[in-house]
């Protein structure tokens, strides 16, 4: 290469020396013309990183049993809601046929609890009204008694004035007798009715107990079935979103228990890429912001957008955790190796970083040879430049130019070396 160059460049001068410069004596060619200035150049960094799946989730079995049907294998994509594996769930059957079993006797008990209910509640009834008829008894008794006291106690005093006969006092005497035996029989009766009521009183609520105690026992044997119905259902392990089958955890044939892994799926379609980026970029690495993530698999970029930043730094290489959410590939797997260029420009960076800048658009080629047209004493000169990083539009000189030299931008391309020049 430097041979061809150098060739290339014998020739070019060769050819300038037998053109005449009859061009200068036209009318001169107006051109436009910057300034090379030194400027700061940005610090590309370089984020390496790995594709993962942004979703991902790792599918357990809920239940004790063996597993009957394992219908996938790793790499395999499958749908949500498809079934995944199928455990033997027999003893959990037995279970909730023992449960469904259970839930006629339990509500046969709360009927019965019912009709002993209702029957304390007749017997309570009629003991309040055996008391309500006792107390009439008494009352009336009661009231017979202070007419027979005052009858006995007249015929007292006439039989001590021999006004009446002693069967008169006697028949008076036994009257009162009898009031007070009255009495004495309602008031025994209603003492006993009074405990009829309490006695059914608590007839009733030990039925109400026994009631709630049943009704409880029939929703334990339906939460059961419930219960044992669900676990059934938890038998079959199905996908709950579509996605890649990354890894299987187990086989045909193999126990299973509750919270033990069976399969891990990854969502199919939402990838991202994690990088560890340096303290140093965390100021410049924004929310939202776009960027070019370079797959060497693929050998391409793809796009993607900067969605997480984890703000916990390692302690030990003091590097933040950044998540790059890519654009949809089909190309594109799960741990694939992805770079992230990042350019930094700092105070630190820029005074140890400089270099002469000219813009893009003021570069051309002669015969092969990459350089500028300068302007030297109001004409055109080629001058061969090496180039170094691009900046946005503008690209960075090693060598072929100073700092000051003023250049033509878009030159025409009957721009030629010697041609007079008009700056605008």
């Amino acid at each position: 290469m430097a041979v061809s160059s150098g060739a290339a460049w014998w020739v070019f001068n060769l050819r300038l020396s037998r053109e005449t410069p009859t061009v200068a004596a036209h009318s001169p060619m107006v051109v436009k013309t910057a300034i090379a200035t030194r400027q700061p150049i940005a610090i590309d960094r370089i984020l390496t990183g790995t594709v993962e799946s942004s979703e991902a989730v790792t599918l357990t079995s809920r239940v004790m049993g063996q597993i009957r049907q394992l219908t996938v294998r790793e790499g395999d994509i499958v749908q949500a809601g498809q079934r995944i594996a199928e455990i033997d769930v027999r003893d959990i059957q037995a279970q909730q046929q023992q449960a469904t079993a259970a839930i006629p006797q339990a509500q046969s008990a709360v009927s019965i609890a019912h009709s002993a209910k209702l029957t304390a509640q007749a017997q309570k009834s009629q003991a309040q009204a055996r008391v309500q008829e006792a107390q009439a008894q008494l009352t009336e008794a009661q009231a017979e008694l202070a007419d027979a006291q005052l009858h006995q106690q007249r015929m007292v005093m006439l039989r001590r004035e021999g006004a009446v006969s002693q069967s008169r006092l006697d028949e008076a005497n036994t009257r009162l007798s009898v009031i007070q035996a009255r009495i004495s029989q309602a008031k025994a009766g209603l003492t006993q009715s009074r405990t009829t009521v309490r006695q059914a009183q608590a007839a009733v609520v030990q039925a109400q107990a026994q009631i709630r105690q049943a009704q409880a026992q029939v929703e334990q044997a339906q939460a059961q079935v419930k219960q044992t119905q669900a676990n059934l259902d938890y038998g079959t392990v199905i996908a709950p979103f579509t996605g890649v089958i990354r890894h299987k955890y187990t086989e045909v044939g193999a126990m299973a228990g509750p919270g033990e892994s069976i399969v891990k799926l990854e969502r199919s379609g939402h990838l991202r890429l994690s990088v560890d980026a340096p303290e140093s970029l965390v100021g410049q690495i924004q929310r939202g912001k776009s960027v070019l993530v370079q797959i060497d698999a693929l050998n391409r970029q793809i796009a993607g957008r900067i969605n997480q930043i984890i703000p916990a730094a390692d302690p030990r290489s003091r590097n933040f955790t950044v998540k790059i959410a890519l654009k949809p590939n089909q190309d594109l797997l799960p741990g694939m190796f992805g770079r992230l260029q990042f350019s930094s420009i700092t105070r630190q960076n820029a005074a140890a970083r400089q270099g002469l800048m000219i813009p893009e658009d003021a570069i051309v080629k002669q015969f092969g040879i990459t350089g500028v047209f300068k302007v030297v004493g109001q004409q055109a000169q080629f001058n061969p430049i090496t180039t170094g990083q691009i900046e946005g539009k503008t690209v960075e000189v090693y060598s072929g130019l100073e700092r000051g030299d003023r250049i033509i931008v878009n030159p025409s391309p009957k721009l030629e070396n010697g041609t007079a020049l008009q700056v605008s």
